[in-house]
């Protein structure tokens, strides 16, 4: 989506001290996505917050996490409401599971509603479907929601707003230090398998989750920015690049990622896996050409699968090359590995990881 830039804002920004909602911070976030509308783009807000402010209205404990989002997310949506309504801007409301990314079906209509309403300025306000966390595959955190997102729209930019000022090695240690800027995937990595006490914002674990998701929109030339949301100058400062944030560059091989290939990069579940033989695999690795996945190349099955359903391809080590979607089921394919001519996963399905 042109112009589109996600703004991520964590619950530790929103709530006061006794649970409440923050209304200055609140009003901050507002004129800063009405900011960004005043610069030609458009803007996509991913608000953490529900669970937090459920629990401060029911004042109970022992209850759970679902049912304080099912009554703290129309709080937190209705405030965000009332004030883009008092600056004319129309609100729309997404709450989302990881399936709804996982299933093909589900994608594209969350890709297409999700496109409407910013071609029509309507503003999409999105939250994890903390209700149906238990029974359904959820992200980790926003955080990961943020970067998906990211990559289905086509971002220009990302936001991610925290209490701290952007990613610190070793934090609330003698020994941290704040990161500026990353510009490979490899310094993204150093931080995600050596900074285990790294954090975003204070109380919040998974910074190796934020970190790993962090690698898609960077994959993909779409810059993040980490930054303080008490910054009053964040939302423009992201244009400037003169502020006090953390910037995770994309990278200048951008993919332009379509269709199929799009959804594979950031909803594929894998439901078993492909080993092919080392010309197959080096073939494959080849991401200029697309190449098909052919049944002379296929050397073992790993678990079992229909047509249709989303298998990684390995070598025959079972290292990673990709994904694609099957032509045939598992027992098919077992029973015909090895010869010729047959198509087991299209080019245009498959998707070099």
């Amino acid at each position: 989506m042109n112009n589109c830039i996600i703004v991520k804002v964590g619950t530790a920004l929103l709530l006061n001290n006794d649970g409440s909602l923050n209304d200055d911070m609140m009003n901050h976030i507002v004129n800063g996505l009405i900011f960004l509308q005043s610069q030609g783009k458009n803007p996509l807000l991913v608000t953490s917050g529900a669970v937090g402010v459920g629990r401060n209205f029911l004042q109970k404990k022992k209850i759970s996490k679902g049912t304080y989002a099912a009554i703290g997310q129309p709080i937190l949506m209705n405030s965000y409401g009332e004030k883009l309504k008092k600056k004319n801007i129309i609100a729309s409301q997404y709450l989302i599971t990881k399936d709804d990314i996982c299933d093909r079906k589900r994608f594209i209509c969350l890709l297409s509603s999700l496109e409407e309403s910013l071609r029509n300025s309507i503003l999409p306000i999105i939250n994890d479907n903390d209700v149906l966390h238990e029974a359904r595959e959820s992200f980790s955190d926003n955080d990961q929601l943020t970067c998906y997102l990211s990559v289905m729209l086509e971002a220009e930019k990302v936001l991610i707003l925290t209490s701290v000022n952007g990613i610190y090695e070793n934090f609330g240690t003698s020994e941290q230090k704040k990161i500026d800027v990353f510009t490979t995937e490899e310094s993204l990595s150093e931080i995600d398998t050596e900074g285990k006490n790294s954090k975003t914002e204070s109380g919040t674990g998974g910074m190796k989750g934020k970190i790993a998701s962090l690698k898609f929109p960077m994959r993909c030339g779409i810059d993040v920015y980490i930054g303080d949301g008490k910054d009053k100058n964040i939302f423009s400062d992201i244009f400037t690049e003169k502020g006090e944030y953390t910037k995770v560059c994309g990278l200048c091989d951008v993919r332009k990622l379509k269709g199929m290939q799009k959804w594979l990069f950031v909803g594929a579940d894998p439901k078993g896996e492909i080993q092919i033989s080392d010309i197959g695999a080096e073939i494959l690795k080849n991401k200029k050409t697309r190449k098909s996945v052919l049944m002379k190349g296929v050397e073992k099955v790993v678990g079992r699968f229909e047509t249709g359903d989303v298998v990684q391809v390995s070598d025959k080590n079972g290292t990673k090359i990709g994904y694609g979607v099957v032509k045939l089921d598992s027992d098919e394919i077992e029973k015909h590995k090895g010869e010729d001519d047959i198509i087991v996963i299209h080019a245009n399905y498959f998707l070099v990881a």
